[in-house]
């Protein structure tokens, strides 16, 4: 898995839609939102396909440093 950054709004597909053999939708496919800033776990593949349409870049130790103590803020701890 890789960190990376989301530049941008990014629509993650959780679990892909289902449809009838008629056509009709017979489940919705689940959409994760990650606003810019988000720290992202993403495959290889899907992080190369990301940063080529500008959407992620690679994270660094200050990125993963800055999520951490915002989580830590959030917690209250």
């Amino acid at each position: 898995m890789v960190k990376a950054v989301a530049l941008n709004t990014v629509h993650l597909c959780k679990t892909p839609g289902e449809k009838t053999p008629e056509g009709k939708v017979a489940k919705r496919a689940e959409i994760e939102v990650k606003a810019p800033g988000a720290i992202l776990d993403l495959d290889k593949k899907q992080f190369e396909d990301l940063v080529a349409k500008g959407a992620v870049r690679s994270a660094t130790k200050v990125d993963l440093a800055r999520a951490d103590a915002a989580a830590e803020m959030d917690l209250g701890t």
